[in-house]
Protein backbone atom coordinates (compact mmCIF):
# COMPACT_ATOMS: atom_id res chain seq x y z
CA UNK A 1 0.00 0.00 0.00
CA UNK A 2 2.86 2.38 0.82
CA UNK A 3 4.37 1.60 -2.58
CA UNK A 4 1.12 2.44 -4.37
CA UNK A 5 0.73 5.67 -2.39
CA UNK A 6 4.24 6.70 -3.43
CA UNK A 7 3.32 6.00 -7.04
CA UNK A 8 0.13 8.04 -6.79
CA UNK A 9 1.86 10.96 -5.08
CA UNK A 10 5.02 11.10 -7.13
CA UNK A 11 4.11 9.84 -10.57
CA UNK A 12 1.86 12.74 -11.49
CA UNK A 13 3.12 15.59 -9.29
CA UNK A 14 3.87 17.77 -12.32
CA UNK A 15 0.13 17.97 -12.93
CA UNK A 16 -1.13 18.95 -9.51
CA UNK A 17 -0.77 22.68 -10.12
CA UNK A 18 -3.76 22.54 -12.49
CA UNK A 19 -6.74 24.00 -10.63
CA UNK A 20 -9.45 24.41 -13.30
CA UNK A 21 -12.48 22.20 -13.79
CA UNK A 22 -14.80 21.39 -16.67
CA UNK A 23 -18.30 22.93 -16.23
CA UNK A 24 -20.94 20.34 -15.32
CA UNK A 25 -22.91 21.19 -18.45
CA UNK A 26 -19.96 20.66 -20.81
CA UNK A 27 -20.22 17.79 -23.27
CA UNK A 28 -17.86 14.93 -22.49
CA UNK A 29 -15.24 13.93 -25.06
CA UNK A 30 -15.24 10.19 -25.69
CA UNK A 31 -11.72 8.76 -25.62
CA UNK A 32 -10.43 5.20 -25.91
CA UNK A 33 -7.43 4.73 -23.62
CA UNK A 34 -5.29 1.60 -23.62
CA UNK A 35 -3.42 -0.03 -20.76
CA UNK A 36 -0.94 -2.85 -21.14
CA UNK A 37 -0.87 -4.91 -17.96
CA UNK A 38 -2.93 -6.17 -15.04
CA UNK A 39 -0.63 -4.83 -12.34
CA UNK A 40 -0.42 -2.26 -9.58
CA UNK A 41 1.56 0.25 -11.61
CA UNK A 42 -1.35 0.46 -14.09
CA UNK A 43 -3.78 1.39 -11.31
CA UNK A 44 -3.93 5.14 -11.94
CA UNK A 45 -6.11 4.93 -15.05
CA UNK A 46 -8.69 2.84 -13.21
CA UNK A 47 -8.69 5.16 -10.19
CA UNK A 48 -9.27 8.12 -12.51
CA UNK A 49 -12.18 6.31 -14.17
CA UNK A 50 -13.87 4.78 -11.13
CA UNK A 51 -13.54 7.93 -9.02
CA UNK A 52 -15.09 10.06 -11.79
CA UNK A 53 -11.93 12.10 -12.28
CA UNK A 54 -11.83 11.64 -16.06
CA UNK A 55 -15.46 12.79 -16.22
CA UNK A 56 -14.72 15.81 -14.04
CA UNK A 57 -12.11 16.82 -16.58
CA UNK A 58 -14.45 16.48 -19.55
CA UNK A 59 -13.59 12.94 -20.66
CA UNK A 60 -15.74 9.87 -21.24
CA UNK A 61 -12.90 7.32 -21.10
CA UNK A 62 -13.20 3.71 -22.19
CA UNK A 63 -10.26 1.67 -20.84
CA UNK A 64 -9.11 -1.09 -23.19
CA UNK A 65 -6.79 -3.87 -22.04
CA UNK A 66 -3.94 -5.16 -24.22
CA UNK A 67 -1.76 -8.14 -23.33
CA UNK A 68 1.55 -6.27 -23.40
CA UNK A 69 3.05 -3.09 -24.76
CA UNK A 70 3.52 -4.52 -28.26
CA UNK A 71 -0.21 -4.77 -28.99
CA UNK A 72 -0.92 -1.57 -27.06
CA UNK A 73 1.47 0.37 -29.31
CA UNK A 74 -0.08 -1.17 -32.43
CA UNK A 75 -3.48 0.15 -31.36
CA UNK A 76 -1.90 3.49 -30.49
CA UNK A 77 -0.25 4.14 -33.84
CA UNK A 78 -3.38 3.01 -35.70
CA UNK A 79 -5.36 5.58 -33.64
CA UNK A 80 -7.71 2.92 -32.22
CA UNK A 81 -6.56 4.19 -28.83
CA UNK A 82 -5.24 7.78 -29.17
CA UNK A 83 -3.76 7.52 -25.65
CA UNK A 84 -2.21 4.53 -23.92
CA UNK A 85 -0.56 3.71 -20.60
CA UNK A 86 2.38 1.39 -21.15
CA UNK A 87 6.06 0.82 -20.55
CA UNK A 88 8.74 2.70 -22.45
CA UNK A 89 10.33 -0.27 -24.19
CA UNK A 90 7.26 -0.82 -26.36
CA UNK A 91 7.43 2.78 -27.52
CA UNK A 92 11.15 2.59 -28.27
CA UNK A 93 10.72 -0.51 -30.43
CA UNK A 94 7.81 1.12 -32.26
CA UNK A 95 9.72 4.33 -32.99
CA UNK A 96 12.76 2.37 -34.19
CA UNK A 97 10.40 0.59 -36.58
CA UNK A 98 9.24 3.95 -37.97
CA UNK A 99 6.16 4.92 -35.96
CA UNK A 100 5.44 8.46 -34.76
CA UNK A 101 4.45 7.54 -31.18
CA UNK A 102 5.63 9.91 -28.47
CA UNK A 103 5.84 9.81 -24.68
CA UNK A 104 4.01 12.73 -23.04
CA UNK A 105 4.30 11.88 -19.34
CA UNK A 106 6.34 9.50 -17.19
CA UNK A 107 4.75 7.41 -14.50
CA UNK A 108 7.70 5.54 -12.99
CA UNK A 109 11.38 5.99 -13.65
CA UNK A 110 12.81 2.95 -11.89
CA UNK A 111 12.31 -0.79 -12.23
CA UNK A 112 10.04 -2.39 -9.66
CA UNK A 113 10.10 -5.83 -11.28
CA UNK A 114 11.27 -9.15 -9.89
CA UNK A 115 12.55 -12.19 -11.70
CA UNK A 116 10.57 -14.92 -9.96
CA UNK A 117 11.00 -18.67 -10.18
CA UNK A 118 9.35 -21.86 -9.03
CA UNK A 119 9.82 -22.82 -5.35
CA UNK A 120 12.33 -25.52 -6.29
CA UNK A 121 14.61 -23.05 -8.12
CA UNK A 122 17.03 -22.03 -5.37
CA UNK A 123 19.28 -19.72 -7.41
CA UNK A 124 18.74 -17.85 -10.70
CA UNK A 125 21.66 -19.77 -12.21
CA UNK A 126 19.50 -22.89 -12.03
CA UNK A 127 17.34 -21.41 -14.77
CA UNK A 128 19.95 -22.50 -17.33
CA UNK A 129 18.34 -24.96 -19.71
CA UNK A 130 14.86 -23.86 -18.66
CA UNK A 131 12.35 -21.29 -19.87
CA UNK A 132 11.09 -17.88 -18.76
CA UNK A 133 7.58 -16.60 -19.43
CA UNK A 134 6.82 -13.15 -20.86
CA UNK A 135 3.63 -11.52 -22.18
CA UNK A 136 4.62 -10.99 -25.83
CA UNK A 137 7.85 -10.63 -27.79
CA UNK A 138 8.88 -6.98 -27.98
CA UNK A 139 6.98 -6.05 -24.81
CA UNK A 140 8.45 -4.52 -21.66
CA UNK A 141 8.25 -7.95 -20.02
CA UNK A 142 10.37 -9.35 -22.85
CA UNK A 143 12.94 -6.58 -22.48
CA UNK A 144 13.09 -6.89 -18.69
CA UNK A 145 13.35 -10.69 -18.74
CA UNK A 146 16.26 -10.53 -21.19
CA UNK A 147 17.91 -7.78 -19.16
CA UNK A 148 17.55 -9.75 -15.93
CA UNK A 149 18.92 -12.95 -17.45
CA UNK A 150 21.93 -11.12 -18.86
CA UNK A 151 22.67 -9.67 -15.42
CA UNK A 152 22.98 -13.19 -13.98
CA UNK A 153 25.19 -14.40 -16.82
CA UNK A 154 22.58 -16.25 -18.89
CA UNK A 155 22.04 -15.69 -22.61
CA UNK A 156 18.36 -15.54 -23.68
CA UNK A 157 17.70 -17.91 -26.57
CA UNK A 158 20.81 -19.94 -25.78
CA UNK A 159 20.86 -20.70 -22.06
CA UNK A 160 17.19 -19.92 -21.45
CA UNK A 161 14.15 -20.12 -23.74
CA UNK A 162 11.81 -17.10 -23.77
CA UNK A 163 8.15 -18.17 -24.00
CA UNK A 164 5.09 -16.02 -24.78
CA UNK A 165 2.38 -16.74 -22.21
CA UNK A 166 0.26 -13.60 -21.78
CA UNK A 167 -1.01 -11.76 -18.71
CA UNK A 168 0.61 -11.69 -15.28
CA UNK A 169 -1.87 -14.21 -13.77
CA UNK A 170 -1.26 -16.57 -16.71
CA UNK A 171 2.52 -16.30 -16.32
CA UNK A 172 2.30 -16.97 -12.59
CA UNK A 173 0.19 -20.06 -13.17
CA UNK A 174 2.55 -21.29 -15.90
CA UNK A 175 5.46 -20.95 -13.48
CA UNK A 176 3.75 -22.64 -10.54
CA UNK A 177 2.53 -25.56 -12.66
CA UNK A 178 5.98 -26.16 -14.15
CA UNK A 179 5.22 -25.12 -17.72
CA UNK A 180 8.09 -22.62 -17.34
CA UNK A 181 10.74 -22.18 -14.66
CA UNK A 182 10.40 -18.43 -14.08
CA UNK A 183 8.77 -15.18 -15.13
CA UNK A 184 9.00 -11.43 -14.47
CA UNK A 185 6.43 -9.94 -12.08
CA UNK A 186 5.90 -6.59 -10.34
CA UNK A 187 3.80 -5.55 -7.29
CA UNK A 188 1.23 -6.34 -6.10
CA UNK A 189 1.27 -9.64 -8.02
CA UNK A 190 4.81 -10.29 -6.78
CA UNK A 191 3.50 -10.31 -3.20
CA UNK A 192 0.93 -12.96 -4.14
CA UNK A 193 3.66 -14.96 -5.87
CA UNK A 194 5.88 -14.81 -2.77
CA UNK A 195 2.98 -16.02 -0.63
CA UNK A 196 2.61 -18.95 -3.03
CA UNK A 197 6.23 -19.89 -2.39
CA UNK A 198 7.86 -18.53 -5.54
CA UNK A 199 11.50 -17.43 -5.35
CA UNK A 200 12.40 -13.82 -6.19
CA UNK A 201 15.48 -12.03 -7.50
CA UNK A 202 15.23 -8.21 -7.63
CA UNK A 203 16.03 -6.57 -10.98
CA UNK A 204 14.11 -1.46 -12.92
CA UNK A 205 11.25 3.67 -16.44
CA UNK A 206 8.32 1.40 -15.78
CA UNK A 207 5.38 3.09 -17.43
CA UNK A 208 3.95 6.38 -18.67
CA UNK A 209 1.38 8.00 -20.96
CA UNK A 210 1.89 7.81 -24.72
CA UNK A 211 0.24 9.14 -27.86
CA UNK A 212 1.16 9.49 -31.53
CA UNK A 213 2.25 12.73 -33.18
CA UNK A 214 -0.80 13.02 -35.51
CA UNK A 215 -3.09 12.62 -32.49
CA UNK A 216 -1.74 15.65 -30.69
CA UNK A 217 -3.13 18.72 -32.55
CA UNK A 218 -6.80 17.64 -32.89
CA UNK A 219 -6.83 16.05 -29.45
CA UNK A 220 -4.91 18.64 -27.51
CA UNK A 221 -7.55 19.08 -24.80
CA UNK A 222 -8.06 15.33 -24.47
CA UNK A 223 -4.33 14.82 -24.01
CA UNK A 224 -4.16 17.56 -21.39
CA UNK A 225 -7.26 16.35 -19.56
CA UNK A 226 -6.05 12.75 -19.46
CA UNK A 227 -2.81 13.82 -17.81
CA UNK A 228 -4.63 16.10 -15.34
CA UNK A 229 -7.05 13.31 -14.46
CA UNK A 230 -4.15 10.97 -13.74
CA UNK A 231 -2.58 13.58 -11.50
CA UNK A 232 -5.79 13.90 -9.52
CA UNK A 233 -5.72 10.18 -8.66
CA UNK A 234 -3.32 10.96 -5.82
CA UNK A 235 -6.34 12.39 -3.98
CA UNK A 236 -9.48 10.88 -5.57
CA UNK A 237 -11.74 11.89 -2.67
Amino acid sequence: MIHLKKIAAGVFCWLLSASWAIPASAQLTRLNVGYSAISGDQLMAWVAKDAGIFQKNGLDVQLIYFTGGTTAVMALVSADTPMSQLAGSGLVNSVLAGSDAVMVAAGMTSLNYLLMGRPDIKTPEQLKGGSVAISRFGSSWDFIARYALSKIGLTPGKDVTIVQIGSTPARMDATMTGRVQATVINPPASIIALNRGMRSWPIFQSWGWFTSIPARPPRGDSLKNTRISSGDTSNPM
